[in-house]
């Protein structure tokens, strides 16, 4: 159990996570400075460096802390009694406002600073869930159950380094926002759409 003192300080800390989140996202992690995240949160600089150190510290701490958010949101997603295509469109829908989120420097960023808890992740979290849903959308015969699991693993490895790797991709991801809610089509209903 904290103490008083341990409250402050992990408040503190939060505050300063949530007001360094809310810039990155609308300005990218490179634009925004210690100074702005310390007037936003009401903290001075010298107390943003006590909790995290640096701000590529900062910065991987307010990714890790946005990605876990994310999965969560995602997880009560697909555990709503939606059918799946219904699940399946709102995880789209809202993987095409992330892209426009953190001027488009999410992906580049958290692989630089950051990519052994991105393989983590993936391989801990998103990759499991991902073939759970994938069964519940061959149980409702959104997926054609002649698709192996092996086969869909290594599709969805291939475009998560795809857009990783992708330079095009890294260079102005808030102008091709259409382009990758189209590459999100793509993937999600084939060229049919």
């Amino acid at each position: 159990m904290m103490n008083g003192f341990e409250r402050r300080k992990e408040k503190k800390k939060e505050d300063i996570r949530r007001a360094a989140l809310e810039l990155f996202q609308s300005y990218g992690f490179k634009k925004v400075s210690i100074d702005e995240i310390a007037r936003k949160a009401g903290v001075s600089q010298v107390t943003i460096y006590n909790h995290f150190g640096s701000k590529d510290e900062l910065v991987r701490n307010c990714i890790r802390t946005f990605l876990h958010n994310i999965m969560e949101k995602f997880k009560g997603i697909m555990g709503s009694d939606k059918p799946f295509n219904e699940k399946l469109e709102l995880i789209v829908l809202d993987k095409t406002d992330i892209a426009g989120q953190f001027q488009g420097e999410l992906m580049q960023t958290v692989y630089q600073l950051d990519p052994e808890f991105m393989e983590s992740f993936w391989k801990n979290e998103v990759a499991q869930i991902t073939m759970d849903f994938c069964e519940e959308g061959r149980k409702q015969g959104f997926i054609s159950p002649e698709i192996s699991n092996e086969a869909l693993q290594l599709y969805f490895e291939i475009i998560r380094r795809g857009v990783v790797s992708s330079s095009y991709m890294q260079l102005d991801a808030v102008k091709n926002t259409k382009i990758i809610q189209d590459l999100i089509k793509l993937f999600t209903y084939g060229l049919n759409g």
